[in-house]
């Protein structure tokens, strides 16, 4: 498949009629040590891709290939390939089985003529949060309790997007549902999306989910108890540039999951602050706090569930393409849920993880 993409990019870049090809991607290694020394089997576990503890972990490779869409091809194509251990455990609730764990996105863009409009229809990431399933592209290589157990990762159906006015614009899903290329329970999902910037400095981005979710099989939302339920979620996420190398993000959800048939419900809520520094041209750093709480033990144990966690991430650029980023985390809980050593568990945890990404 990749052998494949690349022919097709050079082969787009050679034709003169097929010009504005681009194509790039990223490998992703990891080594993450967890003080509590839990037993390599066991893990790290609640997060959702640094899983594996006390060993080197070749987490994903990553190819893009995309074309705009323009004036003469309205029809555009992102495509994002991907192998090694993310590529699983993104997959791993989807109904499809993991059949389709290679492909991260892929779908097609028409741009409707004579305006700004945009249809994509295929599998692409989620609308929701602040956080993205590429860490190079997150301030911190960890990803929040938020992002793992309160928000999706991605989703398969149609996406339409516009400019509402001059600060404005908004989007319109409609989807099979959450992490599910797939669709476990044949109910459909939507959501929308309304973007503000007032000003250069500042960006306000409401997002909403809903739909019905879960099953009693194989499904993406992965609840703690089998069944479906009707989801409804609010996400806000602001983020405003300080200085020019001092940028602030705040990202806040609350959730309800209704259940039906005799399905118990519940509902979960987080937030989560970050603040980056650009020290230098090869420095950076940030920091991220964060609370997610599962009073109705439907996201997390089972069982009524409070998350706090502080990341603490440096980067480190050796050049335009290749970057270490070192990270210490604290985590703790309201419960025994950490893995520690001799199979035992324990409240809370500290980690330290390096990582290198290189790009190309």
């Amino acid at each position: 498949m990749v052998a494949a993409l690349f022919g097709m990019t050079v082969a787009a870049n050679a034709a003169d009629d097929l010009q504005g090809w681009t194509y790039n991607g990223h490998l992703d290694f990891y080594y993450v040590f967890d003080f509590g020394t839990p037993g390599m089997n066991s893990g790290v576990n609640f997060r959702q891709f640094d899983v594996n503890n006390n060993q080197f972990s070749f987490a994903v490779l990553e190819v893009d290939v995309a074309r705009k869409p323009n004036a003469k091809e309205p029809f555009g194509i992102t495509a994002n390939f991907v192998v090694g251990n993310n590529a699983d455990i993104a997959a791993s609730f989807d109904p499809d089985g993991g059949s389709s764990k290679m492909v991260q996105q892929l779908y097609v863009t028409y741009a409707i003529p004579r305006s700004d409009a945009t249809i994509d229809l295929g599998k692409f990431s989620s609308w929701i949060g602040y956080e993205g399933i590429d860490s190079s592209t997150n301030d911190n290589y960890s990803r929040s309790f938020l992002y793992t157990l309160g928000q999706p990762m991605y989703h398969a159906g149609l996406r339409g997007t516009a400019t509402v006015s001059k600060n404005v614009t908004g989007s319109l899903y409609l989807v099979n549902g959450w992490n599910e290329t797939q669709d476990s329970n044949g109910g459909k999902s939507y959501g929308a999306t309304i973007g503000f910037t007032p000003s250069t400095a500042t960006t306000i981005t409401a997002n909403y989910y809903g739909g019905e979710e879960g099953s009693d099989g194989v499904n993406g939302i992965a609840f703690t108890s089998p069944g479906a339920r009707i989801v409804n979620l609010g996400d806000l996420v602001l983020t405003h540039q300080l200085t020019k190398n001092i940028k602030l993000a705040l990202n806040a959800d609350y959730a309800d999951a209704n259940g039906f048939d005799g399905t118990s419900g519940g509902k979960w809520n987080g937030i989560a602050g970050y603040l980056k520094d650009q020290f230098s041209d090869k420095f950076s750093g940030a920091l991220r706090y964060e609370n997610f709480n599962d009073p109705d033990g439907i996201r997390g144990t089972g069982n009524p569930g409070r998350f706090d966690s502080l990341t603490g991430t440096v980067d480190y650029a050796m050049s335009k393409n290749a970057m270490f980023r070192f990270e210490l985390r604290y985590d703790t809980s309201n419960a025994a849920i950490y893995n520690a050593d001799n199979g035992s568990l324990k409240n809370n945890r500290t980690t330290l993880s390096l990582s290198h990404v290189l790009k190309f």
